[in-house]
Parts: C-alpha cells; structure tokens; sequence
C-alpha cells in the first residue's frame, strides 16, 4: 500500500497555525488537509445559540491557507464540527467565510456540505423504536426531552466523507463530526488498516498537543503504512515525543485502551509507540473490533432562560475577613428585597461565586487555611426573562455595595467595580439535556448532503 498522508492544520480551526509548519507540510505529497473545528468544552452556549467560538478573523485566516493550499495541490480538505458545535447555523456561518475566500483567492471549488442536525420529529421516531440510549448515568430519552430541545446534532463517522469526494468534492465543510473520524476517512477509503486509521485519527485530532515546544497551535502529520503510522510535527524546528503521542490515546477517553466510534471500537491495549528519530514517532499494534450496529452520539440543548452577571472587587480587610458572614447576610437581603418586586424564589437562580475563597473547589478545598488580602465576587442570575434576571441582578449589586458588617468603617462602597456598566448581559442560557447516542440504518441515515458551486447556490439534494 502506498503511504497516505494527511495533514491536521490546528487542533481547532481559528485556533492558528505558523505558515512554515503548513507550507512545509505541503512539500510532503498530502493525501488530505484537514482540521476540526468542534468541541463540547466551551459549553452548551454556542450549540444553542448558533453562534461560532472562535473569531471569523480567525477562521478566515485559517480556512483561507488551508483552501489556497489544498487548491494548489490537488489535494481534498475538509472541515468537521463546523463553527465548533456543528449546527446548520454554524455550517452556515463557516460557508459563508469560505464564499468571500473563494471570490478572493477566484477559486471555483466544488463544495460538500454534511449537515447533521436532527429534528424533533425524527428523534421521536427514535426514541419510539428505543433506537435511542443513555451515554452515562443518566436517564432514557423522552417525547418531552424532543419536545423542549432547542437543538440537536448527530456526530457523523467516517463513511459521509469518502462519499462527499465520490460527488466529486474538493472541499467539505461538515456539522458535528467525531474528531477522529474526520482524519480517519480518507486512510479508511483507500483501503488503510481501520485499526491505524482511527489511531493516527485520534492522535492528530488535537494539532499541536503532540508537538514539542509546544507554542500555541501548529500543523501534525500523520503518514500511515500497511503495519504502522508515524506522526511528526509540521515545523521543522519542532518535534513529536513519545510521551506526548501515547499520552494523547488517553486524551478525553473513559477506557485508556478502548476507544468508541460510530461502526466499531478502537482497541490500542497493544499498541506500541517508538521514537524513530528526534522529530517523529512510530505506532503499531492498534487494533479495530467492528460493531453489529451503527450509533452516532446526540448533543442537544434545551434553553433555561437569560442570565445577567455582575464582577466586583474586595480590599476592605475588615470584609474580607468575615466574608462568608456577609455574603450570607446579603442573600437574606437579596431574596427579601426581590420577594417585594413580586419575583418568587422558583423564578430565578442565584449564584454567588468569591474568587480567592474557595470559588472553585468549594466545600471540597482542602486548603482551609490561607487569608487573600483581596477578592473578587461573581454573581450570576439566570431568569426566564431578561427583565427578571437584570432586576435580580441590581438588587444583589446593590445589598453587596450597601450591606452593613461587623466592624465596617466605610459608610458605603465596599465593591470596586471594573466595570460600567456594572450589570453585564451575557444573553440567552442552555443547557446540555440530550448526550445520548442514536442508532442508525446505516451511516448516510443523520446526514444530509448538499453539492454547491462557487456561488454557493444549492445544486443537488
């Protein structure tokens, strides 16, 4: 079998890579240019919101490099989990991009979009079939679970993507996408062995976490053989570590050697890593155990309501040292004083958050024992409306600046605030109520495929 080698850009698109990493990487006789754009990390907001992560300077920035390479060398490139949850808005917003690149650089590729959104009423029909189950302790998936979704994506596998480059596609732009999945599709359809493909997937999926220095972002290779695949760094002055490259087999896994993925599961129990020079390492052993059925994960988000959050500062030493006391006493205050606006408790959430007292550990800090000569505090109202979490909101900034305290000497003020407006709108809230995994007739069955042109006009369904 003749090598096939794929290029990972980034890690995440518009997250960046150096211009030498990737026009050297061109120089090797890629197979594919690839990157992710995807990740559940940042939170359910952008699933729900529709809205990217990264900034589109960035995706621009970077997408533009890789069509313009890509295009130059003949070689297909794709882009899986795009806008970063995969939503139909976020495809959108990602092939909107690519249409000012594609007037700018006067290209006229041919274009695969893979959407993967799924709609209510194809979920009931799941959940109906008990076609749907759990990922994780958590319950079944219901009629009224479809009902309050605000949106939901399928994570497609391997196969959409080779049939994408069957339409005669040079650039794909796909929704939600296992990570792995994407780098694995083009090995997989000229005939590589599943079990390398999927790991040299999965170890490329992150960019430049298997780079050393690592500085930021940056292009990885992975080149695969009929018994191993070898990963090295794009940049010359760069370099690929054993420790980095096992240690990445583990990266965001339950099982450290067994791997899920749409049709099968990667077992990696014997696998063998092995530094062949000082910039790459080898990896054999990896093994594919192939599923009886085929299942693709759900992420859906049902919305909560608005929040309105409000940052402040504390030097005073007299508060800072009965701190807990105080903000005890302003959450009495709080609730009596949004009570008289005719607000009950059941409409709203409070949270109350110091930074440098135990804001993010909580009850669970096992350092009891230190003294911050200054804090900051967090409040964060979530309401079903903006009107009901701003008026919260004002009344807990207010009982924060203007509640009295053992020992106070300052007759008002005791917040700095960086801020004004003090009372910051950080709109809509979701959350994650569907992370679930779907069975499907076959790997086609959540996806929708669309060909478009230059000017993005749609040509076949």
């Amino acid at each position: 079998m003749k090598p096939i080698r794929i290029m990972a850009a980034s890690g995440m698109l518009g997250y960046g890579f150096t211009e030498e990493a990737f026009y050297n990487g061109l120089t090797l006789g890629l197979d594919l240019i690839a990157c992710d754009a995807g990740s559940a990390d940042p939170g359910p907001y952008y699933l729900g919101s529709g809205t990217a992560f990264v900034s589109r300077l960035a995706a621009k920035r970077d997408l533009g490099l890789m069509v313009k390479g890509g295009m130059q060398e003949n070689v297909p490139v794709f882009i899986g989990s795009a806008g970063g949850s995969g939503s139909n808005a976020q495809v959108d917003w990602t092939l909107s991009i690519l249409k000012e690149i594609c007037e700018e650089q006067n290209i006229t590729p041919r274009i695969a979009v893979l959407r993967s959104e799924i709609d209510r009423e194809t979920l009931k029909s799941k959940i109906d079939n008990n076609k749907t189950s759990p990922l994780g302790p958590i319950a079944p998936l219901t009629f009224n679970d479809a009902d309050i979704s605000h949106r939901v994506v399928a994570m497609i596998g391997a196969e959409p993507f080779p049939e994408a480059l069957k339409a005669g596609a040079q650039i794909v732009i796909a929704g939600r996408s296992s990570d792995a999945a994407i780098y694995a599709s083009v090995p997989l359809n000229l005939g590589a062995d599943p079990g390398l493909a999927w790991h040299m997937g999965k170890i490329i999926e992150c960019g430049a976490q298997v780079i050393e220095p690592r500085e930021g972002q940056d292009c990885v290779i992975g080149t695969i053989y009929d018994d191993h695949f070898t990963i090295e760094p794009g940049h010359p002055d760069r370099r690929c570590t054993r420790t980095r490259v096992a240690a990445h087999t583990l990266y965001e896994n339950p099982s450290p050697y067994r791997l899920k993925e749409p049709n099968g599961i990667l077992n990696t129990k014997a696998a063998v890593f092995e530094q062949i020079n000082e910039r790459a390492v080898r990896v054999s052993g990896s093994r594919w155990e192939p599923s009886e059925t085929y299942t693709v994960k759900l992420e859906g988000v049902k919305e909560l309501g608005y929040r309105t959050i409000f940052l402040a500062g504390i030097r005073d030493p007299i508060l800072v040292a009965t701190i807990d006391n105080f903000i005890q006493s302003c959450r009495e205050r709080i609730s009596r004083d949004v009570s008289a606006l005719g607000i009950n408790k059941e409409d709203y959430t409070l949270g109350i958050k110091v930074y440098g007292h135990n804001a993010v550990m909580g009850s669970n800090e096992p350092i009891t024992n230190s003294q911050a000569h200054e804090l900051a505090v967090l409040v964060d109202v979530i309401a079903p409306t903006e009107d009901i979490s701003r008026a919260v909101c004002a009344k807990a900034r207010y009982s924060l600046l203007h509640t009295d305290f053992p020992g106070r000497m300052c007759i008002s003020g005791n917040l700095a605030i960086p801020f004004s407006p003090s009372d910051l709108s950080a709109g809509n809230v979701y959350e994650f109520h569907i992370w679930h995994v779907m069975e499907c007739d076959h790997p086609m069955e959540p996806v929708t495929m669309e060909m478009l042109d230059f000017s993005l006009s749609k040509e076949n369904n």
